[in-house]
């Protein structure tokens, strides 16, 4: 009786504690609120300079993080996502208090797709009148790139850019496997679809290191290119400069003119100050971005919505709603209530994904071919939308890329494991299979896939690359034959996938939403933004949680290594049919 009591008291004051735990954090987030609603309505200094860091990766997009609500006006408290750039620096040009912005991009790390959508944004920021200073400490090839948008580039004197040209890397993973005693079993359609080769090849072969050099060729072109007219320099020399990496401190940036000046801190602090009329002993008005753009939510109106659905990440089945992969069923239900609800009168779908699942890009198409039928559908590609991320948006009405988008790769191919070795030979381990007819044990852990089984995987893959070309061809209102010939796996940069009619029109984000109002019909309209993104509470207690904290923990303890083991672990669990792009690849 005693213990039972005891029990009874202890079961009571648990949920007691528990609930006035959520009782607190719901006073907290309410406070928050009222936090958040009275600081947006505080008024922006004069003579304001906007400063934007762009360290690290970009997200497209970001859940609200109350927390920044407490930051300082000079203090960043959230990574800023490239939707909040686009918007924040549209509403800056409007701001008679903001008299020009600051960027920063040290070490910036998100893809050329992202970096080449800021740059525009910053020459169109710069048609205002109002002036753009770029300084950093370490700038990236891509850091430099945004930067070079700006009226001016300052590097700390004893800083550097990393401006020696752009060279391809891939993880080769081959020589890993062999070591556990895991082969692949490879399935494919595609004379390119080099997706496979790093699991069963020490080294590349020439189809696809030709179409790695195609690629950096032409983002390298494209890139020096923009980097000359900015700085009105003669390309052929500015290649130069970057091939023989002449720019290789502070000193010799200055002497191959890719930078205006050599500044510390205090003589940049004194260069702003000139600018916005600053006097020599006033404090310096300077604005985080994020402070900014939580008051600012740009010059959205109308009752008539745009809906614009994050398809990030890779394609895989089921749910997600961290907002870091495209799940088939929270993509598709997503575009769903978009094409019901009557006030959405069109729909943007952002795409920024290598691929994935072919059965789960086929659910997420299905529904932009039934979303089409009743109101508009364009799509704005950003770093890469390659082999699933281009199937989900070929039969959209019209498409827009970067030049230095990554895309194609229409090809298929299935990577089955065989574990043989590991189980019998390391591991001493056998299985006994009794079944009902000769397929009904299709793979086994200690044997290899028999003959009819091989014939079944890459007859699925023949079916469903010809599934591929004729949705391309549909789409893209192409003869089959012809987006057979281009097809092939193949990967192209946005600059050749126009040429090749797989893409339509330049642009961005705002470029496409601008799209989706004219072929709607509608002059004012408000976005919203789908999949909804969890709150920070609701991840908090979710179930997802502890593999989220689990997930930054091993990625804050592995670095540069992270992306490597994730690859590995995919290979291992990707068992299905795959339209996937054939290399994580890095340019340097």
């Amino acid at each position: 009786m005693k213990t039972s009591f005891w029990k009874i008291v202890f079961a009571s004051l648990t949920g007691f504690m528990f609930g006035l735990l959520i009782i607190f954090l719901f006073f907290v987030s309410v406070i928050i609120s009222a936090i958040s609603q009275g600081k947006s309505q505080t008024t922006v200094k004069s003579n304001s300079v906007l400063e934007l860091k762009l360290n690290g990766i970009i997200p497209e997009r970001n859940p609200a993080n109350p927390f920044a609500e407490f930051a300082s006006e000079n203090e960043e408290l959230s990574t800023v996502s490239l939707t909040s750039i686009l918007y924040g620096l549209d509403a800056a040009a409007k701001d008679k208090n903001i008299k020009g912005i600051l960027v920063r991009a040290d070490l910036y790390a998100a893809g050329m797709g992202t970096a080449e959508e800021i740059r525009n944004k910053i020459i169109e920021f710069r048609k205002s009148g109002k002036f753009a200073i770029a300084y950093s400490e370490v700038m990236t090839d891509a850091g430099y790139y945004i930067s070079s948008a700006c009226d001016k580039v300052y590097l700390n004197p004893k800083g550097m850019i990393e401006f020696n040209g752009f060279a391809a890397q891939l993880a080769m993973y081959k020589g890993l496997f062999d070591k556990m005693g895991v082969e692949f079993e490879v399935f494919k359609a595609g004379k390119y679809k080099g997706a496979v080769e790093p699991f069963i090849q020490n080294t590349l072969s020439e189809p696809n290191r030709q179409q790695l050099k195609d690629y950096v060729t032409d983002l390298f072109g494209h890139y020096i290119g923009d980097i000359a007219r900015s700085r009105k320099l003669d390309s052929s020399s500015v290649a130069a400069t970057a091939n023989g990496f002449l720019a290789r401190n502070a000193r010799k940036a200055l002497e191959y003119k890719l930078v205006d000046a050599l500044y510390y801190e205090d003589e940049l602090e004194t260069e702003l100050k000139k600018l916005t009329g600053t006097k020599a002993d006033d404090k310096l008005n300077r604005l985080a971005f994020t402070s900014y753009t939580k008051r600012e939510k740009g010059s959205e109106s109308g009752s008539d919505k745009i809906a614009v659905v994050f398809a990030t990440g890779d394609i895989v089945q089921g749910k997600d709603a961290t907002g870091e992969q495209t799940a088939s069923e929270t993509t598709a239900a997503a575009i769903k209530k978009a094409r019901l609800d009557k006030k959405i009168k069109a729909v943007v779908l952002r795409v920024n994904s290598p691929g994935g699942s072919s059965f789960a890009s086929d659910v997420i198409a299905r529904e932009i071919e039934l979303c089409k039928k009743v109101k508009p559908v364009i799509v704005s590609f950003g770093n890469v939308a390659a082999s699933g991320g281009y199937y989900i948006a070929c039969l959209a009405d019209t498409i827009f890329a970067q030049p230095s988008t990554i895309t194609g790769s229409i090809g298929v191919f299935a990577l089955i494991p065989n574990t043989a070795n590991l189980y019998k030979n390391k591991l001493g381990m056998t299985w006994e299979t009794v079944g009902t007819g000769e397929y009904s044990t299709a793979w086994r852990p200690d044997e290899p896939l028999n003959a009819n089984m091989r014939t079944y995987f890459q007859q699925m893959v023949n079916d469903i690359y010809g599934d591929f070309v004729g949705i391309v061809a549909k789409g893209r209102k192409m003869d089959t034959g012809r987006v057979n010939e281009i097809a092939q796996g193949h990967v192209y940069t946005g600059l050749r996938a126009k040429e090749l009619g797989l893409t339509d029109k330049w642009g961005g984000l705002q470029r496409a939403l601008q799209s989706a109002a004219w072929k709607a019909g509608i002059k004012e309209y408000s976005t919203v933004y789908y999949p909804v993104l969890k709150s920070p509470l609701e991840m908090l207690f979710g179930s997802a949680a502890s593999e989220e904290l689990g997930k930054e923990l091993i990625k804050s303890q592995t670095g540069e290594l992270y992306p490597t083991m994730m690859e590995a672990k995919r290979a291992l669990q990707s068992t299905g049919m795959q339209m996937r792009m054939p290399w994580d690849v890095t340019v340097r």
